[in-house]
């Protein structure tokens, strides 16, 4: 698209624009406040210039971000401070954490976009207001047990507290908080990640919800599909045909993980292939999935009705598949691969059930008398 001069940089504020995805751009204000840079995301956007009206549309858009920026350099010429022209010590934490959504929702990050959003509304409900300068580790602890005495569980509280550590980090890395206040927490007293209990199914399990009725046909292929191939919810809630590809004698996904935006190619086996719904189409989506609380909900249902006492989440069923393979021989660099993990360090976990496993049956054998 057309690249537009926005503003001078010696400017008091400055009109900047950043490249989106689709080719477009997201306008933003930025001006330095007592020493101190501060952006102000105006959400609005500069559309990718196919057509004579999207030029006209980008010229209003431009004409409307001009009059923030006017009014913007009024105010602070008036020493007035409104809620976006206050100083970065007096900007809020959830100010702060609004203005790091925008920026990974730049970044395409969904899901970090989300996890703020839990984490801002977490703090309207604590509800004691810190600014971005003033926070600190005490504040940060007494947070981490409001939570905890709300009744969020401790891996929830950890998840929280990391992405709270990765912003404070983003903060001090562009200059905007002399330190991370995290950094001055004992590792004593950090929330920690509780080790999780992976449930994962059997083959005679898969074999037994395979001929047991499901109140969503969806949603019973789409769940078999990822315990032979491991993909994540959101990666089958995303899978479209097209990634669906030929490889050799044989077929595989081709998919970029929602999570970790990593590229994985998963080989399907005839067992995968068998829980594609049928016709193959050659476009669109593969599973026609309800809301998840509509999965979740038929996936408890039809678990119950199969008599399976397992507590089985639809995540479980990527356990399943990681347990599956290492049962029957795969070492443990390839499962990695499949799962797109980072790091083999992320697989190990697969290998100790295994090892527990191994273990219970060695136990099944009765003592020499």
């Amino acid at each position: 698209m057309k690249k537009y001069s926005t503003s001078e940089s010696k400017e008091l504020v400055t009109l900047r624009q950043r490249t989106t995805k689709d080719g477009g751009a997201s306008l933003y204000l930025d001006y330095m406040i007592d020493g101190v840079r501060t952006r102000e995301f105006l959400k609005m956007y500069l559309v990718p210039e196919r057509t004579k009206i999207d030029r006209i549309q980008n010229q209003e858009t431009l004409k409307l971000a001009n009059a923030v920026k006017a009014k913007r350099i009024l105010e602070l010429q008036q020493g007035r401070t409104g809620i976006v022209m206050k100083s970065r010590r007096d900007m809020l934490l959830v100010d702060f954490l609004k203005e790091q959504q925008e920026h990974y929702r730049l970044q395409d990050k969904p899901n970090y976009v989300l996890t703020l959003s839990k984490i801002i509304r977490w703090l309207g409900n604590y509800g004691k207001k810190t600014t971005l300068l003033t926070v600190d580790k005490d504040y940060i602890l007494d947070f981490c047990r409001f939570m905890r005495d709300s009744g969020l569980s401790e891996g929830t509280v950890f998840m929280y507290f990391s992405n709270l550590n990765t912003v404070f980090n983003n903060a001090y890395r562009a200059g905007k908080m002399q330190e991370n206040p995290i950094s001055r927490i004992d590792w004593a007293d950090r929330p920690k990640r509780p080790e999780s209990t992976r449930e994962y199914l059997t083959l005679e399990e898969i074999k037994t919800l395979r001929d047991t009725k499901c109140g969503n046909a969806a949603v019973k292929s789409a769940f078999l599909f990822a315990c032979f191939t491991g993909l994540r919810l959101s990666d089958i809630e995303a899978l479209q045909w097209e990634q669906i590809r030929q490889n050799g004698k044989g077929w595989q996904v081709e998919a970029k993980q929602i999570k970790t935006r990593k590229n994985v190619y998963v080989p399907l086996s005839e067992n995968a292939m068998a829980m594609l719904p049928s016709p193959h189409k050659k476009k669109g989506k593969v599973f026609a999935l309800p809301s998840r609380y509509q999965v979740g909900d038929d996936l408890k249902n039809w678990i119950k009705r199969s008599g399976i006492t397992k507590t089985i989440t639809f995540h479980c069923s990527r356990h399943t598949y990681a347990t599956m393979l290492l049962t029957y021989g795969a070492d443990l660099y390839t499962v990695s691969q499949l799962l797109g993990h980072k790091s083999v360090e992320t697989t190990q976990i697969y290998a100790k059930i295994i090892d527990e496993t191994k273990r219970k049956t060695v136990d099944l054998i009765p003592e020499l008398k």
